[in-house]
């Protein structure tokens, strides 16, 4: 069965609009962390016995 173009183009759209709102969470995570220079993964972490309450 032969799909119409007109259908077929907005399927790619549709894929392609998931895609990008999927990522941009991620890239804009990145790129924070590119302007303000923090590097979270590289902090260790406090161990729960010295957290105060």
């Amino acid at each position: 069965m032969k799909m119409e173009p007109r259908i077929a183009n907005r399927i790619v759209r549709n894929i392609l609009l998931s895609l990008f709102i999927y990522a941009l969470p991620v890239l804009l995570m990145l790129l924070t962390f590119y302007f303000t220079g923090q590097r979270p993964w590289e902090k260790k972490p406090v161990p729960a016995a010295q957290v105060s309450k």
